[in-house]
């Protein structure tokens, strides 16, 4: 067999790690999404007492790191307690005010430790006799004083991003073995 034969399998196998590596470290990245909601996005509810937010995995449990609040057509806001954590739900209790558009805005910090934020909305429609509460100037959790402050984001050092570099080192591993197995086929005496 000639040494371009030979060749050939192993610079197949240096572009295949080159190309596995990065794509491994992607998955590291990958942060928690929001997986359902209750109100659901843009659904019309005549009633609700709590919002519920889902996600893919189990943000991390810490005080200020979850934050929820809702907000109605009058720019009050109508979330009464501050969230609350349960594997992967998070849960705020609210007391709607006027009919109309509420708008959800969420962060977490997701399982990776990274921040994750986003909003969405839904349309109260009570029925005529219904209660409408007050709402608040300021969000629950900041009248409660546990929440004054953004939750300090991770420490984005080495440690932060575990998966990160295990995938590295496995492919670094891979990429020294397929180069030496290269190195010992080309240096094989020919028979």
């Amino acid at each position: 067999m000639t040494r371009r034969r030979l060749l050939a399998p192993v610079l197949a196998g240096l572009v295949l790690a080159a190309f596995a590596v990065p794509a491994a470290s992607v998955a590291a990245y990958a942060h928690d999404a929001l997986v359902a909601s209750d109100p659901a996005a843009g659904a019309t509810v005549a009633e609700a007492s709590a919002v519920a937010l889902t996600f893919s995995a189990d943000p991390i449990a810490a005080e200020g790191a979850d934050v929820v609040e809702v907000v109605g057509p009058d720019g009050r806001y109508y979330e009464t307690d501050c969230p609350a954590l349960t594997g992967p739900t998070v849960t705020t209790p609210v007391a709607l005010g006027p009919a109309g558009e509420y708008r959800v805005e969420w962060k977490i910090v997701s399982s990776d430790g990274h921040p994750v934020s986003d909003e969405f909305s839904f349309t109260y429609a009570p029925a005529v006799d219904a209660a409408a509460a007050a709402g608040a100037d300021a969000p629950a959790c900041a009248r409660a004083g546990t929440q004054t402050q953004e939750p300090a984001a991770p420490d984005q050092g080495e440690a932060s991003d575990p998966g990160l570099w295990v995938g590295l080192g496995i492919g670094a591993v891979v990429l020294a073995g397929v180069a030496v197995g290269a190195w010992l086929l080309i240096r094989r005496p020919r028979g």
